[in-house]
């Protein structure tokens, strides 16, 4: 199963804006594993002179991954993680955030704040990859 978060800028932005909140993110994604989510991530270019990207929750990750997670002494990326940069960025570079995923819009992120509709959906995410973890294995007749 496979959800993917969806980010795009509400306004257009220069391509030395986009340059800095890449920049931006690449800082604020370090110091994790990312074992749960992958990190913020745009794409190149603009699109329309807005910045998109997106980045999937892993919601059962492999054996092998877990334990170079673990060994890395590192904490968790998790979706929430990956909004908590979103929000970091807006406040940052005074860029607001339109957050979507496969099932349709999920809500805003403006002046570092986020909808807490969207908040609400991106826990929803993480008690979906609890379930399903404790599924894994699991024999159903």
């Amino acid at each position: 199963m496979s959800i993917t978060i969806c980010y795009t800028s509400t306004r257009a932005l220069t391509p030395d804006q986009a340059d800095a909140v890449r920049e931006g993110a690449a800082t604020a994604n370090r110091g994790r594993s990312w074992l749960s989510s992958e990190p913020v991530h745009f794409f190149a270019g603009l699109e329309d002179g807005k910045l998109a990207g997106a980045s999937k929750p892993n919601f059962i990750p492999s054996s092998d991954d877990a334990k170079s997670a673990a060994s890395s002494g590192l904490p968790d990326g998790t979706p929430r993680d990956l909004l908590e940069i979103l929000s970091r960025l807006s406040r940052e570079h005074g860029v607001d955030w339109e957050v979507s995923h496969d099932f349709g819009a999920a809500g805003f992120i403006r002046a570092g704040v986020p909808d807490p509709e969207l908040l609400d959906q991106i826990d929803a995410f993480a008690d979906l990859g609890d379930a399903l973890g404790e599924l894994e294995g699991e024999e159903f007749a």
